[in-house]
């Protein structure tokens, strides 16, 4: 079905570019050659295009350049019309050709422009631009090194600007859409129903910080809207405002500079913490990596998979998390049916900024208890 409407797709922008059209006057001049060489030749002695499906071959070889030579016609009055028919032929075939190579010409300049619609799926979608976000996406391609997943970049830099950080990053799978990422129109070609994630930035490139934390939120608003199941991670810069991101149903939130006071008051009593934390989160060799706990593992306990680990990959285990799903209390509520008790406590929640949708959470157990028994789903957080 999918490969039914990208064909339909296909032929309704050839309809536009007047391809079809094109191709209809080829064919007829094909059959109206064929068929007047054909008559022509008819009463000539030494004719070797005996019969129309002579003729129409001979058309077609000769239409299309290729020319074996097999048949030809052999009295003046069809040469004439040949020549007529090469003539045209050649003429509207040059520019069908032309045409077709246009077409993916210009596609190919919209998208280096941002103006076409991502074709790509399971992507990850970084929207907006600051000062950070050269080091951050250069921090994400040497962790996806592997898998180079594809990235798809919402923001409002200029194409010159997003050719260099390709050239400098070395990303041929990183995609581009210019324009307002809190526009609906904006957010379907970068195709975000269809991403593995959202992750929203401060954009600092247009503005300065004021307003910048609110159209994060904004953004988060318009990409639950289009796409709910997408999960979005907002990156904001003040503190007060994830109150208004936890509304909008950021998946998770990140706060600038939020572990700045932990760090500065333990650099004065614990200076071996910050250097620590600073050489396992380096971006040049991030020590830290996730794996999924293995399945012969499931209902054994953390100090087995801890020793087992260790021994078999020489690498340590800091903690264990778990993405689950709660069911929210709208699965008990029947506001559709007209019941306004359920109406009323539907409507309350959503003021107060809790959905009664479902929402999916990560839990983290940082060092759980030896005889903690492992789950399945559950995903460990190694040292290596």
């Amino acid at each position: 079905m999918k490969i039914l409407r990208q064909m339909l797709n296909w032929a309704k922008r050839l309809r536009e570019e007047g391809v079809l059209d094109l191709l209809v006057i080829l064919w007829v001049i094909l059959f109206v050659g064929a068929v007047t060489v054909y008559l022509l030749d008819y009463g000539s002695d030494n004719r070797n295009i005996t019969n129309m499906f002579d003729a129409f071959y001979w058309a077609w070889v000769t239409m299309t350049t290729v020319g074996y030579g097999d048949f030809a016609p052999t009295s003046s009055a069809a040469r004439i019309a040949a020549s007529v028919m090469m003539f045209f032929s050649m003429a509207l075939i040059s520019f069908f050709t032309a045409t077709i190579s246009s077409i993916f010409v210009a596609r190919k300049i919209r998208e280096g422009k941002g103006l076409e619609k991502i074709k790509y799926t399971d992507h990850y979608v970084i929207c907006g631009w600051n000062d950070l976000a050269d080091e951050l996406l250069e921090a994400f391609l040497k962790q996806d090194e592997e898998e180079k997943t594809p990235i798809v970049l919402v923001n409002e830099l200029s194409e010159e600007e997003i050719d260099a950080w390709r050239g400098k990053l070395n990303a041929s799978h990183l995609g581009f859409v210019r324009g307002d990422f809190t526009q609906d129109q904006i957010l379907e070609k970068a195709n975000v129903a269809k991403a593995k994630a959202v992750l929203i930035l401060p954009n600092l490139s247009k503005s300065g910080e004021s307003g910048a934390d609110e159209k994060t939120a904004l953004a988060t608003y318009s990409i639950k809207a289009l796409a709910p199941k997408t999960k979005v991670y907002a990156y904001i810069l003040h503190h007060e405002n994830k109150a208004k991101l936890k509304r909008a149903k950021a998946d998770g939130i990140i706060v600038a500079d939020e572990f700045g006071p932990f760090l500065g008051a333990s650099q004065l009593h614990h200076p071996g913490i910050p250097a620590f934390l600073s050489e396992m989160l380096s971006t040049d060799q991030s020590r830290l990596l996730t794996r999924a706990v293995p399945e012969r593992m499931i209902g054994k306990t953390y100090r087995e998979l801890f020793s087992d680990t260790f021994e078999e990959h020489d690498m340590t285990i800091l903690g264990l998390y778990l993405e689950e799903v709660s069911a929210g209390i709208g699965d008990f509520l029947a506001a559709d049916s007209g019941d306004y008790l359920d109406q009323f406590i539907a409507a309350k929640l959503k003021a107060a900024g809790r959905g009664p949708n479902e929402e999916q959470k990560i839990k983290v157990r940082i060092n759980p208890e030896k005889d903690y028994i492992l789950k399945s789903g559950e995903q460990m957080i190694l040292l290596k």
